[in-house]
């Protein structure tokens, strides 16, 4: 048996006195990265002597089917009080990421970080993690590729209550090979995250105050850069006297104890400020400090002069005193005690230091202000959020929001790691003062009454943003550790608006309208955690909500499709190319498939407000376009647009590629294009007709790969990220450019038309390759460098386009972006997941219809100008004389002299023509003879002879007559 009751001898005392009657408690739960997904098992502490350990038992309930019972026995042996008991699933793989063997090993611990546990005593459930009746997949206790851990102050409970544990959050483990290294390590033995060593804090003592205490000053425990050590973990930033006992002597400036009246500030302790007069007045070294002090202990108070004896640790980066000896209030200050300190200014603009967050990313380096009171110089502009729905956090910058890199540059390694540094010198986290998930939006100071009618939009700012400046992460590891504010008090902070949430799109001139939208996987096979779609692949849009018992099931769909058809009504193109919509296509148009409900729910919803618009969808010739979840697809109007006659609806995979000249010697198995995983959607091509004008054109609908890893692992790989700003698949990327432009000049659809745009989401910046080579081949982009549709890591840029070919560019009247989806918080979306609150939604507006914003261009198309030769004006001239719509001028003799001259010039006219030589002196007589002008007596008359006229004008101008 693993017995590490003398290492952690204080943790014992505290857990044996909280856990009093509970005997066999568990204290932590995992779910490891290692092959397989080892170690997977729990930690058990006896908090009594065991006489027969066999009186205890263990099952897990997997994927939410309810209790299966005593699925494993303990022998009979005799346990101490104070042992812990490790039972996994093996051994090998338990022992290799945690150093010692487990105790136990049993086929009930094959669990996968959605299972329940229960724990046994004589055939009763006597302590239990989870909820055995639910599967733990999306809930706020899965522990995926992670673990739980039971917080100090709670006890065994045959009901589970979650505030009763923290947690890793999902992938927190992943990529990690040893828990002692990990970033987010599992806290075995260690039952209340957040300190280094757990030891009694409810151990409060009166201070004899005729007694002299040796105060240290906070500067002195926070040290500066000359003075700071490193501990086992590679931290270079740590406290000079880390592990020493010392007593402060300061102002509360944060109070944040879960004990108190205030619900809405619990961290587990309270932020201490040195009064100014104590300041060091270094600015290397902080003023401020965090007293972690758990769930129970001495109530402080914001502005209280308080003296702690505790220890000085540090926590993923953060100093903290800890393992506190005494905690006395010496005096109630209030706002008095508050102006006895100087809170910090910070001027993010002037910063020029960065340091490394627990994301392995830049940030700026405030370790100098750590703890402390701060207030940042000027506006701070929002420009991140990403996190505000899970942590109620933001992310904020000094001066302009920032731009993709290589929206702007062109991709270069070294010029990509210096904009990340100076990004992140002026960059802060504003978060609230809980560090839990799903919480009110509410809480974040400066958001109340959250809804779509006011939430803050990225873009918008806040002035002179005060609070406490700590370093931690936000109640789950995904957030990982970096500096974050805090506002101490409501209504300190205030976001003001820097621009009016436009609910309607610009509105262009022409008589052709395309938009290029993404539709953020809209599905009509709805999420139940089992089903998939008609293409053999899980569902990536609304969830089934009747798998976490919530009705109607359908609600996230029924809000999403509100949304997203009130932005296609708004924006009424002509020709909507759709983007991650679920890949199946049906010609009955029963209204099975997403595309075809869409569109009849879109026709519906214009009829009933009075317009007689209505669209059409593009079915490709087979069910599936790709393999892929998602497709790409075309709608269109069919009042004004039809499908060009004798075209066909094309698609570009692998096997067409293969047959294009230039990819002749290209190796599909080592490196597909469009085929299989990590790989291109596969475009979609159509050529439609205007109907006014009868002109054709065809647009390509694309959806080009994703910047992420998706399991790319080979260093070696071209498609790996190569640090330049263009991400992972760059080479795929422009691969697929490549041959969407080839394919192009083969006119897949049958139609002859110069008049081309390729569309969709590109997944590639501007100054990136894949765009640049298909600049370099005459597409002109419909929107300026300028113009963003999307908002990734805090920065602006597009990643969606239309570009259009050199006679539709001289088409183009006007283009917009419409910023209805990429400045706005993807809470007011239409998810209702982690228990989302259904009223920050208005399903009125097309506001977060998707993450990316519409790309919308307008074009004037008129007919199609024929080429006119001298044989058509004889044959029109002689089918007038005919049919008596045209005849000489004058009386009976006169009228067939004028008939004779104009017959006599068309032959001549068309002699000349012929031998290549000027027509201009006899097309302008025939145009002086027939235009109605009176100083010039015409020879011809009738009711055509306006419309002859016309004609012997536009053979002029086409021969370049004056």
């Amino acid at each position: 048996m693993n017995n590490i009751t003398t290492k952690f001898a204080a943790l014992t005392a505290l857990l044996l006195s909280n856990y009093a009657h509970a005997d066999l408690v568990i204290t932590a739960v995992f779910d490891g990265p290692l092959s397989g997904g080892v170690p997977k098992g729990i930690e058990l502490l006896a908090t009594t002597d065991i006489s027969d350990l066999s009186e205890y038992g263990v099952g897990s309930a997997n994927n939410g089917g309810g209790s299966d019972g005593q699925e494993f026995t303990f022998p009979a042996v005799a346990i101490a009080q104070g042992e812990y008991i490790y039972l996994a699933s093996e051994t090998n793989g338990f022992t290799d990421f945690f150093g010692f063997s487990p105790d136990y090993t049993s086929y009930a611990m094959s669990i996968n970080g959605d299972d329940a546990i229960e724990v046994f005593y004589q055939g009763e459930v006597h302590d239990v993690f989870g909820d055995i009746n639910t599967d733990g997949t999306g809930q706020a206790w899965e522990y995926l590729d992670g673990w739980a851990a039971r917080n100090n102050n709670t006890t065994a409970s045959t009901d589970f209550v979650i505030e009763n544990w923290s947690f890793s959050g999902r992938n927190a483990l992943d990529g990690e090979s040893n828990n002692d290294t990990a970033n987010m390590p599992i806290p075995l033995a260690d039952s209340a995250v957040g300190t280094d060593t757990l030891t009694d804090t409810d151990t409060t003592t009166e201070t004899d105050t005729d007694v002299e205490v040796e105060l240290t000053l906070i500067s002195t425990i926070q040290g500066q850069p000359s003075s700071y050590v490193t501990n086992q973990y590679g931290e270079k930033d740590v406290s000079p006297m880390h592990g020493e006992q010392v007593t402060v002597e300061a102002i509360v400036v944060g109070d944040f104890q879960d004990f108190d009246t205030d619900t809405s500030r619990n961290l587990s302790g309270f932020y201490l400020q040195e009064e100014t007069i104590d300041s060091d007045q270094n600015v290397l070294s902080s003023e401020g400090v965090f007293v972690y002090q758990g769930s129970t202990g001495v109530d402080v108070n914001l502005g209280d002069l308080v003296q702690v004896s505790a220890t000085v640790t540090q926590y993923f980066g953060e100093t903290q005193l800890n393992n506190i000896t005494s905690i006395e209030v010496i005096e109630s200050l209030g706002a008095d005690g508050l102006n006895q300190v100087t809170p910090a200014g910070i001027d993010l603009a002037g910063n020029q230091l960065v340091s490394i967050a627990g994301s392995g990313r830049y940030q700026a380096d405030l370790e100098s202000f750590e703890g402390m009171l701060v207030e940042f110089t000027g506006e701070l502009v929002i420009n991140e959020m990403f996190q505000l729905d899970r942590f109620n956090e933001i992310r904020l910058v000094a001066g302009e929001r920032p731009v993709q890199f290589t929206q702007t540059e062109q991709p270069d390694v070294q010029g990509f790691e210096l904009h990340q540094q100076a990004v992140a010198k002026r960059g802060i986290v504003y978060d609230d003062g809980l560090n839990l998930q799903n919480q009110s939006i509410t809480l974040l100071d400066g958001f109340a009454d959250f809804n779509e009618d006011n939430a803050p939009r990225m873009g918008d700012v806040i002035e002179n943003l005060q609070g406490v400046l700590d370093y931690k992460w936000a109640g789950n590891s995904s957030s990982k550790a970096t500096w974050r504010v805090r506002a101490v008090e409501d209504d300190v902070n205030q976001v003001t608006a820097q621009s009016q949430r436009q609910l309607q799109p610009d509105v262009l001139t022409g008589n052709l309208k395309l938009a290029s939208i993404n539709v953020l996987n809209y599905f009509t096979t709805l999420d139940n955690g089992n089903t998939l779609t008609a293409v053999g692949l899980s569902p990536r849009g609304a969830d089934d909500l009747s798998r976490f018992g919530v009705e109607p099931f359908d609600a996230e769909y029924q809000r999403q499709l509100a949304k997203l058809v009130n932005a296609l009504v708004a924006i009424e193109a002509d020709v909507f190319a759709l983007v991650e919509i679920e890949n199946q296509f049906d010609t009955s148009e029963n209204g099975r498939t997403a595309l075809t409900q869409l569109v009849d729910n879109l026709n519906e919803q214009l009829l009933a407000s009075g317009k007689q618009t209505q669209y059409s969808a593009v079915y490709p010739q087979a069910e599936f376009v790709g393999t892929d979840a998602i497709a790409v697809a075309f709608i269109y109007n069919n009042q004004t647009i039809g499908l060009a006659k004798d075209s066909i609806v094309a698609v570009l995979n692998d096997e067409k590629v293969a047959q294009l000249t230039a990819f002749a010697q290209h190796d599909f198995i080592n490196e597909p294009i469009f085929d299989g995983v990590a790989t291109n959607r596969v475009p979609l091509v159509a050529s439609f007709e205007h109907l006014t004008s009868e002109q054709h054109f065809t647009l390509v609908n694309n959806h080009f790969k994703s910047k992420g890893s998706s399991g790319l692992s080979d260093t070696t790989s071209p498609d790996f990220d190569q640090m330049d700003g263009q991400g992972f698949y760059n080479r795929k990327r422009t691969l697929a450019a490549q041959a969407v432009t080839a394919w192009l000049e083969t006119s897949p659809t049958q139609i002859e038309t110069d008049l081309i745009a390729i569309v969709g989401d590109l997944n590639a910046y501007l100054n990136e390759a894949p765009i640049q080579y298909l600049l370099s081949k005459g597409y002109q982009n419909s929107k300026s460098s300028a113009q963003y549709s999307f908002v990734f890591d805090g920065h602006v840029g597009s990643l969606d386009y239309i570009l259009m070919s050199p006679a539709l560019t001289d088409m183009k009247q006007g283009s917009t972006v419409w910023h209805i989806n990429a400045d706005e918080a993807d809470a007011l979306d239409y998810n209702l997941d982690f228990g989302r609150p259904a009223d920050y939604f208005n399903a009125q507006t097309a506001v977060r219809f998707s993450d990316h914003d519409p790309i919308i261009a307008s074009f004037q198309l008129t007919p199609a100008i024929e080429t006119l030769t001298a044989a058509d004006l004889q044959q029109m001239y002689e089918n007038g004389l005919a049919n008596q719509t045209l005849f000489g001028t004058g009386s009976a003799r006169l009228k067939r002299v004028n008939e004779y001259f104009t017959s006599r010039v068309l032959a001549l006219l068309e002699r000349r023509e012929g031998y290549g030589l000027d027509v201009c002196y006899l097309s302008s007589l025939l145009d002086n003879r027939t235009d109605g002008d009176l100083t010039t007596r015409d020879w011809l008359t009738g009711s055509d002879i306006t419309l002859f006229n016309t004609k012997v004008k536009q053979y002029l101008e086409q021969n370049n007559c004056q």
